[in-house]
């Protein structure tokens, strides 16, 4: 027979729910106990908003990761025209090295 590690107490003061270890008492987990609806605890509109406030938090997240690129394109764009601009100037014809013939 095996024993669980951990139990689940309802705490009678805020009527949460506990996970506990069984050997030290350490509270692993903490879940609160949801508002009723006559308490304005609406737990649909509650997980709209959050669903809002995360998809908002992406949204933030990729737009600045878009930049990034953006800005790391046109920066490798700019020293090609640069490094094309400098061949044509001093008319350097010979092809680039090869990796191959460095051994």
């Amino acid at each position: 027979m095996t024993l669980d590690k951990t139990i689940y107490v309802d705490c009678p003061c805020c009527k949460a729910r506990l996970e506990v270890l069984r050997e030290n008492g350490k509270v692993l987990q903490h879940w609160a106990k949801p508002l009723a609806k006559d308490q304005g605890g609406d737990p649909i509109k509650a997980a709209t908003e959050r669903m809002k406030a995360e998809k908002e938090r992406l949204s933030k997240y990729l737009d600045g990761a878009k930049d990034v690129l953006a800005d790391q394109k046109k920066a490798a764009m700019e020293k090609f025209e640069r490094e094309k601009e400098r061949i044509k100037r001093e008319k350097d014809d010979s092809p680039p090295p090869r990796p191959f013939d460095l051994d």
